[in-house]
């Protein structure tokens, strides 16, 4: 059985070559994924239309200084996908992840995006969401239903073609 770095590097690896299954064949049926202050997912079901999403948008994440600790790792991290590069954002920074493992698959990951993160985000969703809601409510509203973020690979497609038709509006 890989040790927990391994299953770890095996996740990453997986995710970066927008291998949706293979990420999450490192994921525990019932694996709990939470994004401090933002949102959670429940099980692989869950959690396959993130990975679709990222999948579809050439997600990359690092994780950096990952360090052993009781119950499992902590790390920091960094994140590109054609979503932020698309809104302006190089990359996305979380101060701390924490990884716990059972049975040599990730079971828990609670999540802290940077207060820089957050807000780059924020301000770019902001944006793009009052011209929708004049220019194209119905796509907003798909994509952004009560203001959630709606993930999967359907959704990826949908707010790719919903930036490039904002980007055109504001002149670039």
């Amino acid at each position: 059985m890989p040790n927990e770095k391994e299953i770890l590097a095996g996740y990453q690896q997986a995710h970066n070559a927008q291998d949706v299954e293979g990420a999450l064949a490192w994921l525990t049926p019932d694996v709990s994924w939470r994004m401090t202050g933002l949102w959670v997912r429940h099980g692989t079901e869950e959690m396959r239309d993130l990975e679709a999403w990222d999948a579809v948008l050439n997600g990359r994440i690092e994780f950096i200084e990952v360090k052993s600790m009781a119950g499992g790792l902590t790390c920091r991290s960094e994140e590109t996908n054609d979503w932020y590069q698309a809104t302006g954002i190089d990359q996305v920074t979380y101060d701390q992840i924490r990884f716990e493992f059972r049975d040599g698959r990730i079971s828990q990951v609670r999540a802290k995006l940077s207060s820089e993160s957050e807000r780059a985000i924020d301000k770019v969703v902001n944006q793009v969401s009052r011209w929708a809601l004049k220019s194209a409510p119905a796509e907003i509203n798909a994509v952004l239903p009560r203001g959630i973020f709606n993930y999967g690979a359907e959704q990826a497609h949908r707010w790719m073609a919903l930036l490039q038709a904002w980007q055109k509006s504001q002149g670039e």
